[in-house]
């Protein structure tokens, strides 16, 4: 009796060869690290399978084997930023206190990589992160209920990286001259010009001191909820 060899099975496309030429060896790690370095240097815009492929010393192609597109290449990137977040947040202290440091550090992160951050916009990072799940016992730890804690947290978050994205805005703004590292000037000829024609003097303004008042004012709001839910 003649004996049929078993079909072989379908190799699943996780199992597939990677890719041979130029693009052995080429990880999906790798591929990121090079996406959020193009970005760094070149800006949101530069970020293209083409672009990042030159970049590697491969072809396009190549890319494809971790990617179906750029749009899972984009939330890769941001998903790969977002989880190097680090906050160091003490154990001791006012949870005010230790949430103003929690949010720097956020701030001072995304500062670090601008262009992954208004990538962002169209590809949010996850909530679900150690750094969040930090940040939600800190709020809860300022009274708020544990069932508005989350959406606290949300609004916070939501204004900080509101601020970078406006703070890196400043470099592209023609109304606005970098002073220092983080003192700005915002000179706008004949700004509030008097009946002589005599304008006022161009507005001098310190970025890390109105983080500071926003976020206390966002956090002086969060006192107030927390009151109000205690009744007082």
């Amino acid at each position: 009796m003649t004996r049929t060899a078993s079909p072989t099975p379908a190799t699943s496309s996780s199992a597939r060869r990677g890719p041979g030429g130029k693009g052995a060896g080429l990880t999906r790690e790798r591929v990121v690290e090079q996406a959020i370095a193009l970005m760094d240097r070149d800006g949101a815009a530069a970020l293209t399978m083409r672009g990042v492929a030159r970049e590697l010393g491969v072809e396009p192609p190549a890319l494809y084997w971790h990617f179906a597109g750029k749009d899972a290449l984009c939330r890769a990137v941001v998903d790969s930023v977002a989880d190097t977040l680090l906050v160091r947040t003490s154990s001791r202290g006012a949870p005010r206190r230790r949430l103003e440091h929690h949010f720097a550090a956020i701030r001072d992160h995304w500062r670090t990589h601008p262009s992954v951050l208004e990538l962002s916009r169209e590809f949010p990072p996850s909530a679900a992160g150690a750094v969040s799940q930090e940040g939600l016992r800190l709020v809860e730890a300022m009274g708020i209920a544990a069932d508005d804690a989350l959406d606290v947290y949300r609004s916070l978050s939501w204004t900080v990286t509101g601020f970078v994205l406006v703070e890196q805005m400043l470099t592209r703004s023609v109304h606005h001259q970098r002073v220092s590292d983080t003192r700005w000037v915002l000179a706008i000829e004949d700004l509030h010009a008097d009946d002589a024609g005599v304008g006022t003097p161009p507005s001098e303004f310190d970025t890390d001191a109105v983080f500071a008042t926003t976020l206390a004012l966002a956090l002086d709001g969060v006192e107030r909820r927390a009151a109000e839910g205690r009744g007082d």
